[in-house]
């Protein structure tokens, strides 16, 4: 294919094939900075998750530990609802986020609490049924009936042997100390997180915690609920491409990191644009040098072999261009000049050889 192309497609091919390599190696380099550039966006946002998830599992670990340390008390293995209520008073004073804890038989009848009021019947919420169904751990998030804001009541059973429960301990914390943490992470200007509990409902939000009043958002059809275990991905969610990350928290909850996808690759995306700008650049550059400098080769080329077939029709030139060149082809002109004044004369011979006879 290429010995069927003439001198000037072929220099022009031949330049470009030259050309590609450098440029390769560019465009290569481009794609490994972009890649680091991303590398180093999905690390910030998964160690964000990190920080974040480590302060809702030490929330979660503390409210655990002060209701075990209580069940493990002889006023409570022993139903005891006088000694009890002191001790339920210390607890609740010292985790501050907590606004009550109480203490059901297997019935669940209250026998106490740590604020004073009426004591009533719990047997239907869900917490307490789990527990009575024999889980180690029982747990709901409902609106505070006084104060309408997230509560999340935990349960664990009172065992006055190993395998005989005698009552149920519940300790009931408001998600607002959670939603601190949340509120307080921020990621530029576009970058937050939220938190929904085992049904999926907003718990916890970092863009507003006034979406935490008075209800119990359902978060379920939002898209990063749907991940499936991906770390890190880039969804379209209310119309702009956002970075999300994805992980459990707690006693079976989820957390979500995100910030919009424009400026957490920012970096990138400005590498991107100008790498783009400059690519154009260089390959506009690329194909005007190979043009001029196939031109350059091709045309005197073209010029005397144009005068070459004229020489072999009996046409000659005095002046043949290109005789100035300093290089190859200034030197090919100047041979087939001498060469043309060698031929005129030798037929200027002959001539006069045929007049003379």
């Amino acid at each position: 294919m290429l010995k069927s192309l003439k001198i000037f497609p072929k220099i022009l091919l031949n330049c470009l094939l030259i050309a590609v390599i450098p440029l390769a190696g560019f465009f290569y380099q481009v794609y490994q900075n972009a890649s680091e550039q991303q590398v180093v966006v999905d690390q910030r946002l998964l160690q964000t998750s990190n920080v974040i998830a480590g302060e809702v599992d030490n929330w979660v670990d503390k409210n655990l530990r002060s209701s075990n340390l209580l069940a493990s008390i002889d006023a409570f293995r022993n139903m005891n609802a006088e000694a009890q209520v002191p001790l339920l008073i210390a607890a609740q004073n010292n985790l501050e986020w907590v606004s009550l804890i109480f203490v059901t038989d297997v019935n669940g009848d209250a026998v106490s609490r740590s604020d004073g009021k009426a004591l009533r019947n719990y047997s239907d919420r869900e917490y307490f049924q789990q527990v009575i169904a024999g889980n180690s751990i029982g747990q709901q998030v409902l609106i505070g009936k006084l104060n309408p804001v997230p509560l999340h009541c935990f349960a664990i059973p009172i065992d006055k042997v190993v395998g005989q429960m005698v009552g149920v301990i519940t300790q009931c914390s408001t998600l607002l100390s959670i939603s601190n943490y949340v509120t307080d992470t921020k990621i530029g200007s576009t970058g937050y997180a939220f938190l929904v509990d085992e049904k999926k409902r907003l718990i916890a939000h970092g863009e507003s915690s006034g979406k935490l009043v008075g209800n119990l958002q359902d978060f379920s059809a939002h898209p990063a609920l749907k991940l499936a275990g991906k770390s890190v991905a880039t969804l379209d969610y209310e119309g702009k491409d956002r970075v999300f990350v994805t992980r459990a928290v707690g006693p079976g909850w989820t957390l979500v990191v995100q910030q919009d996808y424009t400026e957490a690759y920012s970096a990138y995306l400005a590498a991107r644009f100008n790498a783009a700008i400059l690519a154009g650049v260089t390959i506009l550059i690329t194909l005007l040098l190979s043009f001029l400098i196939s031109y350059n080769i091709s045309s005197p080329v073209k010029k005397l072999t144009e005068i070459a077939d004229a020489f072999s029709k009996g046409i000659f030139m005095d002046d043949i261009a290109g005789q100035d060149r300093k290089d190859e082809l200034g030197d090919l002109a100047k041979a087939i000049a001498r060469m043309s004044k060698t031929i005129q004369i030798a037929i200027g011979r002959l001539r006069k050889q045929k007049q003379g006879h």
